[in-house]
């Protein structure tokens, strides 16, 4: 989609979304794409998506 990789994580409500353009890969296409999201950068996804969470409870309870 417009000479770019979109990598997206969905996790319940929250979702991550990541655009990779092909101009910046060095020609591995989507085996270098998956390379890049290695599981170091799934651990800091997962912890993103805890504080999400957390920031969406804490701006909800507001309203309460």
């Amino acid at each position: 989609m417009n000479q770019k990789f979109i990598v997206k994580f969905e996790q319940g409500p929250y979702e991550q979304s990541y655009k990779i353009s092909e101009l910046d890969l060095t020609g591995g296409g989507v085996n270098e794409v998956f390379q890049i999201i290695d599981e170091e950068f799934i651990e800091t996804v997962i912890e993103r998506f805890k504080t999400m969470r957390t920031d969406f409870i804490v701006a909800y309870q507001k309203q309460q």
